[in-house]
């Protein structure tokens, strides 16, 4: 993912859950900021009363943020640039229905919730989420169900200060650099503070070349240790507000942290994070 990038569609699936609802305002943010379509998706099998009304309310949020006036103007809406899509989706198994959208329609960006302690439905209990990331590889964001994220939810200001990119030599450490830097340009505040760290000897890491920009701090870190470990560490030192992961398919540096490892990272980390193949 290049800085030049445009993110032209965003799919956020949904249960319909208080962590679901934070991935959402994720979802309509980045939206907002990159003029992309959104499609919002519920996968269920079970008769509700109110499936439609129990969908995330955009116009409604919009409105909270301030970005509207009028919810029900039309034409305010439109000159926002967003393009929003719901579906609700009668099926089994809300991982096939997820795989089968993205195949026909695929997206630049997938945002979602990956763990759940309660809801209606509860599909992300059944390991949705990195099921998910693995099968269409898609460029993700994950929201942890115990994070509040970067979106404050009443103003839809955005707290991206102090980004965390693990690197190696492979996969390319430059796809973490760009794809930090493009939410960065997007979303971030006038300061953003970049924390590289490379698990191993300062001398073997990687020198990706690092973008200039008014405000932007890059900072090296190395440490010894366990990998796992080592980032959860570092993010919780930093305190940081998102975590960028570059992947190469099934290989490479990440293999450790797919699977029941991954899910250990992110109910670890108190913060979103980006990952996939970029």
């Amino acid at each position: 993912m290049s800085t030049e990038r445009t993110i032209k569609h965003i799919f956020h699936p949904t249960d319909l859950s208080k962590a679901s609802e934070v991935a959402f305002l994720h979802a309509l943010r980045l939206a907002v900021a990159t003029h992309a379509s959104l499609t919002i998706m519920h996968v269920d099998n079970k008769e509700e009363s109110d499936p439609w009304g129990d969908m995330p309310q955009v116009r409604g949020t919009l409105k909270k943020w301030g970005l509207l006036k009028d919810d029900n103007d039309v034409e305010e809406f439109n000159a926002l640039g967003v393009r929003i899509r719901k579906l609700l989706v009668d099926a089994g198994n809300p991982l096939k229905a997820c795989k089968k959208y993205l195949e026909d329609h695929p997206a630049d960006l997938v945002v979602l919730s990956t763990h759940q302690d309660s809801g209606r439905s509860g599909w992300m209990k059944r390991k949705v989420a990195e099921p998910l990331m693995r099968a269409v590889q898609e460029v993700t964001l994950l929201v942890p169900h115990q994070s509040p994220g970067f979106v404050e939810s009443k103003t839809g200001v955005v707290g991206l200060r102090r980004i965390l990119l693990p690197i190696t030599s492979d996969p390319d450490p430059a796809q973490a650099v760009r794809a930090a830097s493009f939410m960065s340009r997007h979303l971030g505040a006038a300061q953003i503070e970049f924390t590289l760290l490379y698990v191993g000897a300062m001398a073997d890491m990687p020198s990706p070349e690092l973008p200039e920009h008014d405000g932007w701090t890059w900072t090296r870190i190395a440490r010894e240790g366990d990998v796992l470990e080592t980032i959860l560490a570092v993010e919780k030192e930093i305190r940081a507000d998102l975590i960028v992961m570059a992947t190469q398919g099934h290989d490479g540096f990440l293999d450790a942290l797919r699977g029941s490892t991954t899910e250990r990272v992110l109910r670890g980390a108190s913060c979103p994070m980006l990952t996939g193949v970029v």
